[in-house]
């Protein structure tokens, strides 16, 4: 093997060699730099990408509760039915994930505390078995007390024969053996006691974590439903005024009055499948209320339209200006009660509760409380224009209505352009 001098080390040679070869020289920091370039990056990259890596199971829950957050925000009253369906839909994926998250924290938190159960059991039954041996040292105390080695060691030269002698002495063996196996299998019991404890107390420890967990889980699961729960009671109000207006559109567009029917029980299938914390008909986002049936109303027909009699000169004042700017206004204003209240006796039942205040989505097939509508006040309008129901906001009927009806004490409901009423409902 070769031995470097003083004068021959390695970094010695390297330096001569540098000096006499400065293509060395250059191939050498050329290298040095690349290495630089090629690990420095690599090594931030890699930095950067574990700081920035998230859970994919974490991703999904934020993802979830954010399109379920965004969901129990709809305004369900003017939202379209695909708005609605969409809205429901992820309410349904927040609580089914949160529901699932819930069973898993609790099959873990249980786990984790049959575990410590069990720790726990082994630490009781290890300071049982010290217990045991403490009697067991004791007694082997009092005897090495009583019976010095010192007099047991005399006991054997006073044996009147070597054979007697013998088997004193095996005798002696064998006994102090004990008492010295009792004091081993003590302390060998306190460092597994020791041991015992602290696998316990970590067991414990596990079992609390999880059962925090679980408290969180639990709760994450509590809001989804509620928030669940809150839209699927707004939703059944939609249902409710939707299908009311579907009745009272049936004289004048029954095509769109079956459409709207149609769309609403569709909704009322997935509202009805929502658990309620209270209620008197089961399943539904919740009951509206008692509904207010109005009484015996004063009627007026004005330019063919049956209203109450208490807006039959507004609306008269409505059709004059709309004729001169070259509209021709007709539509259905005025329902009778009667008709609803029958329905809901053939669809709902018969008690007061199924009439007045079961939600329509709990109804077969889904029918609005009488009193819903304010058609049944005689205080809406259904309008057409030229024989066709108003269907959307661009039509030069619309605008001129969304400019002029106000001053005539009528407003519109965003969501069905030919729906006005004195309160916009």
């Amino acid at each position: 093997m070769h031995r470097y001098t003083s004068e021959e080390t390695p970094l010695h040679m390297l330096r001569t060699r540098n000096r006499t070869s400065p293509h060395l020289l250059a191939a050498l920091v050329a290298l040095a730099a690349l290495l630089a370039t090629l690990i420095g990056p690599t090594a931030s990259a890699g930095a950067t990408s574990s700081a920035a890596s998230v859970d994919p199971a974490t991703q999904r829950e934020q993802v979830r509760k954010k399109r379920a957050e965004v969901a129990g925000q709809i305004d369900t009253l003017n939202a379209t039915s695909d708005q609605v369906n969409a809205a429901l839909d992820a309410l349904d994926e927040n609580v089914r994930g949160a529901q699932a998250q819930a069973n898993d924290a609790q099959r873990s938190a249980d786990e984790a505390q049959r575990q410590a159960d069990q720790a726990q059991q082994e630490a009781d039954d290890a300071q049982a078995t010290i217990d045991g041996l403490k009697a067991q040292v004791a007694e082997a105390a009092v005897e090495a007390y009583v019976h010095p080695p010192g007099d047991q060691t005399m006991q054997v030269f006073e044996q009147t024969s070597a054979n007697q002698a013998v088997a004193k002495s095996e005798m002696l063996a064998v006994t102090n053996g004990n008492k010295f196996d009792v004091v081993d299998k003590f302390r060998a019991a306190k460092q597994e006691l020791e041991v015992k404890r602290d696998a316990a107390a970590k067991a414990q420890a596990q079992a609390a974590a999880r059962a925090n967990t679980l408290a969180d889980k639990a709760a994450s699961l509590s809001q989804a439903r509620a928030q669940q729960a809150k839209v699927a009671a707004d939703v059944d109000q939609r249902i409710n005024d939707r299908l009311a207006e579907s009745a009272a559109l049936a004289s004048v567009d029954k095509n769109l009055s079956d459409q709207i029917a149609q769309e609403q029980a569709a909704l009322a299938t997935k509202v009805a499948k929502v658990p309620t914390g209270g209620g008197g008909g089961g399943g539904g986002g919740g009951t509206t209320g008692p509904v207010s049936v109005p009484g015996p109303i004063s009627l007026s027909t004005v330019g063919g339209i049956t209203v109450a009699s208490s807006i039959a000169a507004q609306l008269g004042q409505l059709l004059s200006a709309a004729s001169a700017a070259g509209f021709s206004l007709g539509g259905g204003g005025y329902r009778d009660s009667a008709s609803q209240i029958a329905l809901r006796k053939a669809h709902c039942g018969t008690s007061d509760y199924a009439i007045y205040e079961m939600p329509a989505s709990q109804c077969h097939p889904p029918t609005a409380p009488p009193g819903q509508s304010m058609h049944e006040q005689g205080l809406a309008i259904d309008f057409t224009n030229g024989g066709h129901l108003i269907s959307s906001h661009s039509e030069a009927i619309w605008q001129w209505l969304s400019a002029n009806a106000g001053s005539f004490g009528f407003r519109n409901l965003p969501s069905e352009p030919w729906h006005w009423s004195t309160n916009g409902n």
